[in-house]
């Protein structure tokens, strides 16, 4: 898959599901707590909100997607990439998707932070 540039949320919200069902995973995401969040949310909601039904395992709050601006601080981000206290290999949830791999290969999670270092163009 060419990796296309991300100018819109729409954009994002379509690639993630592009690349969910390449990979032979978006049926499994029904049983997830979060389910196909990034297709059901709002712009507002997918920005600045929660990722639904989701706490943080270590503190029982709630886990923000992202942090408009900073990928390398977007739960997103991590989440993808495998890193941090919640999704690195130690972590309470580990990389996502839940049922990888395969996972989102660095280029398409470069995609996604591209957009959100943008600002989150609508």
């Amino acid at each position: 898959m060419a990796i296309p540039q991300l100018k819109s949320f729409a954009d994002v919200q379509r690639f993630i599901s592009q690349v969910l069902s390449e990979n032979g995973q978006q049926g499994a995401l029904q049983s997830a707590p979060h389910q196909t969040f990034w297709a059901t949310l709002t712009y507002d909601q997918f920005v600045n909100g929660n990722v639904p039904g989701v706490t943080d395992p270590n503190t029982g709050q709630p886990m923000p997607i992202l942090v408009r601006g900073k990928s390398a601080q977007s739960n997103l981000i991590l989440s993808l990439q495998g890193l941090g206290a919640t999704f690195g290999p130690d972590g309470a949830m580990g990389q996502m998707p839940a049922n990888g791999p395969p996972f989102f290969t660095p280029e398409q999670i470069s995609a996604i932070a591209k957009w959100i270092d943008s600002g989150c163009p609508r």
